[in-house]
């Protein structure tokens, strides 16, 4: 089968401690909205949000886990079969940095192999707050083979930019024949024919759903 015949599904995770962000980054990705009263999240919050990339139509499905550590009982189970994980962390905390290195230690025991990592340094338009240099970030980025970008889910900056450029290494991979079907439905890459998903995806869900149509990058 050729991939222009084909459409997939990807599923991403975001994680990252409580309080940097992960949701209304997801908010401002699905709805081009932010909340500024959105309550930390309890569990999962799941999206998914339909795209044509160039030229190949995917659903990105998005978990957003629950940074509390009372919940990583719950939320460790969602790194299983994901083909990316945005790590994020807030630049006015630098606790919030320091503890990506956990998150990653997450990734490597529970997500596949070959998992995409983007870190992610949110609230970039809180610059006069700053406790984490964007140097800091890129280079941590850099020595892990991770893309990087600061983001604010305030104003939307880098949001787009940082999916797409996840997007696009998966694309290639897949474009390439770099994945056969076995690998991509180990790391959460689902061929979908006909708006229907080809591969079993896990129908277990826990918080909020929607489904959102995108229009074409």
């Amino acid at each position: 089968m050729t991939t222009e015949k084909l459409s997939y599904s990807i599923k991403y995770i975001i994680i990252g401690d409580s309080g940097v962000g992960k949701s209304n980054i997801l908010l401002r990705y699905s709805k081009d909205k932010f909340d500024p009263n959105h309550r930390a999240t309890l569990g999962i919050e799941f999206v998914n949000k339909r795209i044509n990339f160039k030229g190949t139509n995917y659903t990105i499905q998005i978990w957003d886990t629950a940074g509390q550590e009372d919940y990583k009982s719950i939320t460790r189970g969602y790194y299983k079969s994901s083909a990316c994980a945005f790590i994020v962390y807030d630049i006015t905390k630098l606790i919030t940095f320091k503890n990506i290195e956990n998150w990653i230690k997450d990734c490597v025991n529970l997500a596949p192999k070959n998992i995409q990592l983007v870190l992610i340094g949110n609230k970039s338009d809180l610059e006069e707050n700053r406790e984490v240099e964007y140097d800091m970030g890129k280079n941590f980025a850099d020595e892990n083979n991770m893309i990087f970008f600061e983001t604010s889910a305030l104003t939307g900056n880098n949001i787009i930019n940082a999916f797409n450029s996840s997007i696009n290494v998966i694309h290639n991979n897949i474009k390439n024949s770099f994945l056969d079907d076995e690998e991509m439905a180990n790391q959460g890459i689902r061929i979908e024919k006909n708006g229907e998903n080809n591969n079993k995806i896990n129908k277990k869900k826990m918080g909020n759903k929607n489904n959102i149509d995108c229009c074409k990058m």
